[in-house]
């Protein structure tokens, strides 16, 4: 797969925040009537945080810490179910993980991470103001992953790739480098 496939866009964005809550919505009216609402926002907000992990993991053009990273949310979303956290901290250490995992792997700066914050906060922001307004748990998974699809126009992003490429290109003139002396000396080995 051509790795300029595999940043994450807009698009992809959006379409992830469309399954997350449209399944959010989905599972909360068939376990609505079943399950406590604050066991309900709790498996809906950790499951919605796992799927777009793994989205994020896919796009990654990284291949390490993805268990980590998995293990890590895990054991935290357990933690806070064992230790009762409220709701509204829930939410924070959610969107924490997100916000780290994305800086990790997407961003190559220290500015870039910050400007992900930023947006994560925006996202908390706007998925507050749709569950006052609608109180709807669904509507504020939309709110807050909308936004965050904004994350790949952040700027470090397209260097972060540029910079790979430059990285490969200088491996292959390396190897070119090598080749030619280790050609050299066995050229000089043979003539003496």
């Amino acid at each position: 797969m051509n790795k300029s496939m595999k940043t994450p866009g807009i698009i992809d964005g959006i379409i992830v925040a469309i399954a997350i809550s449209l399944g959010a919505g989905a599972v909360s009216l068939v376990l609505g009537g079943f399950v406590a609402y604050a066991t309900l926002f709790n498996l809906l907000l950790c499951t919605a945080t796992l799927i777009y992990l793994l989205y994020l993991l896919r796009r990654s053009n990284a291949r390490v810490g993805r268990v980590v990273v998995i293990a890590g949310w895990g054991l935290v979303s357990l933690a806070g179910w064992f230790f009762n956290i409220a709701p509204f901290e829930q939410v924070l250490v959610q969107a924490g993980i997100i916000w780290l995992t994305r800086s990790l792997y997407f961003h190559a700066s220290l500015f870039t991470a910050a400007l992900d914050f930023g947006l994560v906060s925006v996202g908390l922001a706007a998925s507050a103001w749709a569950m006052v307004n609608t109180g709807s748990l669904a509507a504020a998974l939309w709110s807050f992953f909308l936004v965050q699809a904004l994350f790949c126009w952040l700027p470090d992003l397209a260097r972060k790739q540029s910079a790979e490429a430059c990285r490969q290109q200088h491996d292959q003139s390396s190897f070119q480098t090598a080749h030619r002396v280790a050609l050299d000396a066995v050229r000089k080995l043979t003539q003496t």
